[in-house]
């Protein structure tokens, strides 16, 4: 039985695809308020994801501890299991209006998840 190379090349591209995605590494999880927090990848298990959310804290704020307990909190009013942290970063809320410097602000980014 021969395959015709209109095939083969595409069944090809697609095993070599599947074998060069690589393993991500899981990440570590703290608790919240009941909710697991994931930060520096997924967990293992499986799951899906709900939404894709984003929290602002104020520019007086110095830590990203009150917008992880806003996603942790997000998470349990939308019964998700779990949140995976994407990104974490100081971000420019607005300028001074004394001597317009920037003035930062912490803003995390995460996915909520359940578990499947």
């Amino acid at each position: 039985m021969t395959i015709h190379p209109a095939i083969l090349l595409p069944l090809l591209l697609t095993l070599a695809g599947c074998a060069s995605i690589p393993i991500g590494q899981t990440g570590a999880s703290s608790t919240i308020n009941g909710v697991e927090l994931w930060k520096g990848g997924p967990p293992a298990r499986p799951y899906r994801v709900l939404a894709t959310i984003s929290r602002q804290g104020p520019d007086t704020s110095a830590t990203y501890h009150d917008e992880e307990n806003a996603v942790a909190a997000a998470a349990h009013e939308q019964n998700a299991d779990a949140a995976i942290i994407l990104n974490e970063v100081m971000t420019v809320s607005r300028l001074d209006i004394t001597d317009s410097r920037p003035l930062l602000a912490p803003k995390v980014e995460a996915e909520l998840i359940r578990y499947q």
